[in-house]
């Protein structure tokens, strides 16, 4: 089974969306993930906006990005698609994801807080 790979990540949704629409016109099937995170968390939270494509769009899909004036997401890694699969794309999930947890866990310990200080 063919894998997605992230070819742009965006710290605001509208960005995200206007590429996916782009690629979307040129034929290309694509997603984008983490769009109701990035706006309940906002610029508080390191999330970003991420569009995604099957594997074999990759180029065409990055050919139409750099011809639209998009930038490719910084990676360590200087090949995006590898960057973007395999164990490292799990690991960034996985820290995204604990942020989040973290996030409501706090919340949700505040909410017990003061439920416990108004009952006595």
């Amino acid at each position: 089974m063919e894998q997605l790979v992230e070819i742009a990540n965006f710290a605001q949704g509208e960005t995200a969306e206007m590429l996916a629409s782009l690629l979307r016109a040129e034929g290309i099937a694509c997603t984008t993930r983490n769009e109701v995170s990035s706006r309940v968390f906002g610029g508080g939270v390191d999330i970003g906006v991420r569009v995604e494509v099957l594997e074999h769009n990759v180029p065409r899909a990055v050919e139409i990005m750099k011809d639209s004036g998009f930038s490719q997401p910084e990676t360590e890694d200087a090949n995006t698609a590898e960057a973007s699969t395999g164990l490292a794309r799990y690991f960034s999930l996985l820290r995204k994801h604990i942020i989040i947890l973290t996030a409501i866990i706090a919340g949700m310990l505040a909410i017990l807080a003061g439920l416990h200080l108004f009952m006595h």
